[in-house]
């Protein structure tokens, strides 16, 4: 049985999109009989802890979860932590590595250098893939990991039913706005990060910590973490208004209607483009007042027919690369990485 480690877990976030990807990597992982045997937190600079990777149990290969990580390096230190893992894997671990599940945006050209030390790059949308070739990178489109085959049976939506739900946003002065929007219509206002005691630290973040804690204290300690309880309350409404990539994924894996707002990255244009194509349903935050809601209600023939290939087709590119990782592993290859 193969070994692994995850690098980026992002788990400990209590993030709906996070667990979900890391529920299915694991799944995945499982299905293909490789053993998990640690993994690395999201929350921690493993640059500032090698000598504890290094006494960690020793691992066939090592999986680094990129997610929505590596953007703007230049200010981000995890976004440069995870370009820079690959280098210390091989030259110190002496273990092969592979980036799978990322958005790829505005990182330094040395940081795009350092992602030549991985194995393999899986980027998640094509928009990344165009980047990455631009710095002479080689690397693989599959669509994240939210997209995974999964045997979870939901009750059938009543797309009469429900109404309309706001979610929130990566980007701290839209949470306002939407906040401020849900408020004057009498929407929902709902967060994708369920308070929990671990989301921060008091000692790193004491500001964000206590009101992490009071969140958690007065409204989320019964709130379910499992991202199923989470898709279901989307499927319980007409329409979702959300800044959350993630949040787009599920509505777009489920086929619940949506309206898109842009993140802190293009990783949802980016997402859109590849499943939609050309889409009414992606709109700035400054245009959320402008719009007609009931246009967005249900989903065209033609929305429909590319989600159903969208999602066939990404189920099996998830599938696909998850079993080229094992069996490259397996077969050892020593530098280099065949993507055919």
């Amino acid at each position: 049985m193969i070994k692994v480690a995850i690098i980026n877990d992002t788990r400990v976030t209590s993030h709906y999109g996070c667990m979900l990807v890391m529920e299915n990597l694991l799944a995945l992982l499982e299905k293909n009989d490789v053993e998990i045997v640690w993994t690395w937190d999201v929350s921690i600079d493993w640059r500032k802890y090698k000598s504890k990777i290094q006494n960690k149990p020793k691992v066939d290969a090592i999986i680094v979860n990129g997610e929505g990580t590596i953007h703007h390096s230049k200010d981000r230190k995890f976004a440069k932590a995870l370009a820079e893992f690959a280098q210390f894997s091989n030259e110190v671990l002496r273990t092969p590595c592979y980036l799978i599940n990322a958005t790829l945006y505005k990182n330094d050209a040395e940081e795009y250098k350092k992602l030549n030390e991985y194995r393999a790059i899986y980027v998640r949308d094509k928009g990344s893939l165009e980047e990455l070739n631009s710095f002479e990178l080689e690397g693989r489109y599959v669509p994240d990991l939210t997209f995974a085959a999964n045997s979870r049976n939901y009750p059938e939506m009543n797309t009469t039913c429900g109404g309309i739900v706001i979610v929130d946003s990566a980007i701290k002065q839209d949470n306002v706005v939407l906040n401020e929007y849900s408020q004057r219509n009498g929407f929902p206002f709902k967060s994708m990060i369920v308070a929990r005691r671990r989301n921060a630290k008091f000692i790193r973040s004491p500001r964000p910590y206590i009101k992490n804690i009071i969140k958690y204290l007065t409204s989320d300690r019964k709130i379910s973490t499992q991202p199923s309880a989470y898709i279901q309350y989307l499927r319980d409404h007409r329409l979702v208004i959300t800044g959350r990539y993630h949040t787009v994924s599920m509505c777009i894996k489920n086929k619940i209607p949506f309206i898109a707002i842009d993140s802190n990255t293009p990783k949802i244009r980016y997402l859109l483009a590849d499943a939609l194509g050309e889409t009414n349903r992606n709109i700035k935050i400054s245009e959320l007042e402008q719009i007609n809601l009931t246009q967005r209600y249900e989903y065209s023939d033609d929305e429909l027919m590319k989600m159903n290939l969208f999602i066939q087709t990404s189920e099996k590119m998830i599938d696909d690369m998850i079993a080229h990782i094992v069996r490259d592993v397996e077969s050892d290859h020593a530098n280099k990485y065949c993507y055919k």
